[in-house]
Parts: structure tokens; sequence; C-alpha cells
């Protein structure tokens, strides 16, 4: 069972207080105060989800005063604040303290209680996105690579994060397409705010527009109460809206709709609501092509695809693999309490060799399980999946058989070498010994295929 929320209201009019209690009290527990010693005491022995502040209370008490005394202990605490007599210095000056909202004294109650409910449900996402950033600070940190193809991926965060301009992130499934948006985020000018993510794909279909946009009580069979939708829910910050292509058209013309006026209209709702939110979109689909084909709105791309960024397959910055590799050792080695793991030279070539099908996900999970079956604090070949010890040699389209077949040799090679080398203790004489070569020519294919020897040959 759903747990009551409390709202706090401070105000020393009676009247308004019980008139409050009595509308509101079914559907919050309501506690009330009539000066600030009164509201504090009650702050600091209950738990108070949202605060009603009158402007002008008695005994010379100002409710700007009491909203930064609140502000300073309680900084993320959502204060409402509530006047007669509204005007635009008051409301400005108590926006800038840190309300959360400014509203006449005598608002529709529906307007109060979906206010209420707004502030509540925003507090929750963003002690939701607080740990959920931690999580992915803990989890991935960064986006990791070094290569050009990255390179262009970070300036192009760099450059897109302090606009409001929206994004479509392309690429692959596992390439880290949702990382990016929180990236996106982190470094925009709306970081303070939440991060809501939908994935379009994994909704309920006849959900959808409720999820997305919200609904009034009594639009439909089920629907008890007014629920706000992902894009009220996301004002002021940012909504990630990943597998877009999964909308269907009827959502993609409300979609439009909201890019193109900046409002939203609620499932039964009779008058649209202004949204400010910052729009980031995802999708391992060629939006183009469904274009072409009839199954995604033209306006709606171009809307969408203000700034494009395309994520690479991992296959096409193997160059990365290396450090990926590091970066997950050094997460999972700590989250599995493992000592620091190292990994096997020949299971890092069994590892750079493979074609990641599954992009940089699939490598996390990976070396995620490796950890997992080792012992000895080193990841060794059969602690990979079977599959990646029996990849083949991708072959390249117009790549001459000569070519394919040095690369196959080559691998074979590389893997012969570091096996000799591991059963050796890294002896280089002994292992050519065991290889049928002379430890100078030993010397030579280890420097032709990249293999790093730890001691130097010896004259002939």
């Amino acid at each position: 069972m759903e747990q009551r929320r409390t709202v706090l209201v401070l105000d020393d009019n009676r009247v308004f207080l019980e008139d409050f209690e009595s509308l509101m009290g079914s559907a919050f527990t309501i506690l009330n105060a009539q000066n600030e010693r009164e509201a504090m005491e009650v702050l600091s022995h209950k738990k108070v989800d949202v605060m009603l502040l009158d402007l002008m209370l008695a005994e010379g008490e100002n409710g700007i005063e009491v909203l930064k005394r609140v502000k300073e202990t309680m900084p993320d605490f959502p204060v409402i604040m509530l006047t007669a007599h509204a005007s635009v210095e008051s409301a400005v000056e108590a926006m800038r303290v840190g309300a959360y909202h400014y509203i006449s004294k005598s608002p529709k109650i529906e307007e109060l209680k979906t206010l209420v409910e707004k502030a509540l449900a925003e507090r929750e996402l963003k002690r939701d996105y607080e740990l959920l950033r931690e999580e992915v600070q803990r989890v991935s940190g960064r986006i990791v690579g070094t290569t050009p193809v990255m390179d262009r991926v970070f300036e192009s965060i760099q450059r897109v994060a302090m606009t409001d301009v929206t994004v479509l992130i392309t690429g692959e499934s596992g390439t880290g397409k949702e990382l990016v948006a929180r990236e996106i985020h982190a470094a925009s000018k709306r970081n303070q705010r939440v991060f809501v993510a939908v994935n379009c794909g994994g909704l309920v279909k006849d959900l959808i527009e409720s999820e997305l946009f919200g609904h009034q009580k009594g639009s439909f069979t089920g629907a008890t109460q007014t629920k706000l939708g992902k894009f009220e829910l996301a004002d002021g910050g940012t909504i990630f809206l990943d597998e877009i292509a999964e909308l269907d058209v009827h959502l993609q013309v409300k979609l439009l709709r909201v890019l193109q006026e900046r409002e939203i209209d609620r499932v039964g709702g009779s008058n649209p609501i202004p949204v400010n939110v910052r729009v980031l979109a995802a999708t391992n689909r060629d939006l183009s092509a469904m274009v072409e084909q009839g199954q995604f709105r033209q306006d709606l791309f171009y809307r969408l695809n203000v700034y494009p960024i395309a994520l690479p397959p991992l296959r096409e910055h193997k160059e990365d693999i290396p450090l990926l590799v590091d970066h997950f050792i050094e997460r999972f080695s700590k989250d599995l309490n493992r000592a620091q793991t190292k990994m096997n030279p020949m299971t890092l070539e069994l590892i750079t060799q493979y074609n990641w099908p599954g992009n940089v996900r699939e490598l996390e999970n990976v070396i995620q399980r490796a950890i997992l079956l080792s012992s000895g604090g080193i990841l060794l070949p059969e602690h990979l999946p079977k599959e990646m010890g029996e990849e083949k040699i991708p072959i390249s389209q117009g790549q001459a058989l000569p070519d394919i077949e040095k690369e196959a040799r080559d691998t074979a090679a590389r893997l012969a070498i570091y096996r000799a080398l591991e059963l050796t203790s890294w002896n280089v004489k002994e292992s050519g010994k065991l290889l049928g070569i002379p430890e100078k020519t030993l010397y030579d294919k280890c420097s032709r295929l990249g293999i790093r020897l730890k001691s130097k040959p010896t004259d002939a």
C-alpha cells in the first residue's frame, strides 16, 4: 500500500487551514502551523514532503524570511508560496530564494492539488536521479575512449551541452546512447533539475500516451486520480526518449506538437499545459529510411535531428578496447570485493580480436562474468565465453584472399606465442624452445606482431 505523503501548511489564518484540510485531507496527511516556531518544530520532528507557506504572517513574521531559513537547512525541500495579494516583485523574490512555486491563496482546488503532486513527484524523481547519477558515476564513471571517432563524440557533447538544442543520438544497441544523454544533461545549465529517461519501446502500448503526457482523473477506466506524465515531471530539466522509433504515428503527432508549441495535453484534459523541457532522443534504427518507408513522420524527424550524434560500434574503434577493459576491471574488482584483477595478455588478444556485436555493453558483461569466474586474480582465456575463442577473422568488403590468410596466420601466431610465454612464466628462451624457433626469431616475431616482452634478446 502506498504511503500517504505529508504536507505542512504554515498560515496564521485558521479558516484557510480548516478549509485546506477539509479539501485536501483525503489525498494527503495535513499538518498545520501558525508561526515559524511551530513550523520549525514540525520540520525537525516529522517527515514532511512539501510545505505551503503564506507570504504574509502575523506577529511581524515574513514568509520570505521563513523560506530563507528553511532553505538554509533543507535546500532541496519543496516550498510553495501562498499569497492573497500577488505581486511580480514578491514572486521574483520568492523564486530567487528557492521557492518551488508561487500561487494565489485562492486557486482552484484541483490546480493547487496538482501543483502539490507535481512538487512531490519532482522531489522523488530528483532523489531517484541523484541516486542514479551516483550509480552511473560508480558504475560507468565516464565515457571511455581516446580514438579519433570517440574524440568527435566528446567534442559534440561539449558543443551542444550548454544549448537547449534537441539532440538525436544514434548507434547500435550497447554503444552507450543513454550515457551520452546523461553526459549532455550533466554538462548543461539544466543539471540541477531532473533527468527523466523513458524507454519508448518498453512501455505498454495502451498506456504510452498517459505515461508521456499524463491523464485527468476519470478520463478512462482505472484513472482514479490525476496523473502527471513524464514531460510534466521533467519540467525545467531534460527528458531522454530512448527507442524513439517505436512510437506509433498518433504519438508522433503529439510529440511533434510538444516540440513545436512547448505544451502538452493530458489524456482527458481540456487545457494545454506549458512545459519547459529539453528533449534528447535516441534510436538504433535508421530513421531516415523509416521516413522513406512511411513509418516515421518526416516533420518529426527534422525536429528531432537538429543536432545528430552518431556513436560508432566498438568494432570500429577497437584501439579503445584495452582502455575499456582496464576501466571495467577496476570497477568490477571494487564492486565484487576482489583484489585488483589483472588481464592475461592472451586473454586481451582474444578480446581484441572478437567483433563485439553487442558493443560496449557486451564487453562490460563479459568482463564482469570473467572476474566472477576467476579465482587467482588473473583473467584467463577459459574465463571468456566459448564463442570468443572461436571468433573468425572478419572479412572486409574487397579484401584479398592473401590478406585474409595473413591475418589468420598472425592471429594464430600471437595466440601460440602468448600460450608459450604463459607456460614458461615469460621466459623467452624457453618459449622459443617450445615453439621450435630460436630466441632471436621469437623476439623478431613478437616485435612484428606487437607483443611486448619483458626482457631483451641475448646476443647470438
